[in-house]
């Protein structure tokens, strides 16, 4: 997770994420193509005020339309209907499965741009703070969580390095999925082991005793006026 000086970064994660959920719910229930695509420009909106520049929107958003055509295809070629528009071997594409496939679509777009609205400006520490003190989470799951996003950068470099000392040495794969086996094994050994001295440090500090906290995240004015913001876009999505 990554975080910037935004408006959008400084609200509280709990509530951002609260309203961001409370979208996506109601994304789920409406079948309205209409609604969906409404849904889908509030959400490339909020990804716009993120504080992120043209460029890194159109970055991030790259490796997702690839993603967006294929379902798109696989549900308008592969869909049931009457109205018959193509057919080709086992394509079978009618109005039905177009309407189909654009609605999926749509919705999975929108799903994708709220999900980096609020990966790309939410601090992990903060977040998991707020887990703590506003959804009232365990502090020995809430550490754990962290941790285990604090791992994640630490494991991308392992692979790197093994990945190096295979080409050094090089070392080539006898058979499919043996660079995988021959990575993989001595990480997720080294993973257990990393985890079990990490749970053995947090009983020994008393994480699931009362403690104090460094941060301690509250709901402010600007966060009340968020959830405000998108309950009513909601109700209005729906009224009209």
């Amino acid at each position: 997770m990554q975080t910037n000086v935004s408006p959008f970064a400084k609200l509280n994660p709990v509530i951002k994420g609260s309203g961001l959920f409370l979208i996506m719910f109601a994304l789920i229930a409406t079948n309205d193509w209409v609604k969906t695509l409404v849904f889908l420009s509030f959400a490339i909106a909020l990804l716009l005020l993120s504080g992120w520049g043209p460029f890194d929107f159109l970055k991030r958003l790259a490796p997702y339309i690839l993603l967006f055509l294929l379902t798109f295809w696989m549900m308008a070629a592969f869909g049931k209907g009457t109205n018959t528009l193509w057919s080709f071997g086992w394509f079978h594409v009618t109005s039905e499965s177009v309407a189909h496939g654009w609605l999926l679509a749509l919705r999975m777009a929108t799903f994708v741009c709220l999900s980096l609205a609020f990966v790309t400006t939410t601090d992990a520490t903060r977040f998991v703070m707020s887990l703590i003190h506003q959804a009232k989470l365990s502090p020995r799951f809430a550490y754990g969580f962290l941790a285990g996003i604090r791992f994640l950068p630490q494991l991308v470099e392992e692979v790197r390095v093994l990945r190096q000392v295979r080409m050094i040495r090089n070392v080539h794969s006898r058979f499919p999925g043996d660079g995988f086996l021959s990575i993989g094994l001595p990480l997720f050994s080294r993973s257990i082991q990393r985890a079990e001295r990490m749970a053995i440090a947090l009983e020994a500090r008393h994480f699931s005793a009362e403690r104090t906290y460094y941060e301690v995240p509250v709901v402010q004015r600007q966060d009340i006026i968020y959830l405000v913001v998108i309950l009513l876009f909601i109700s209005l999505v729906f009224w009209l």
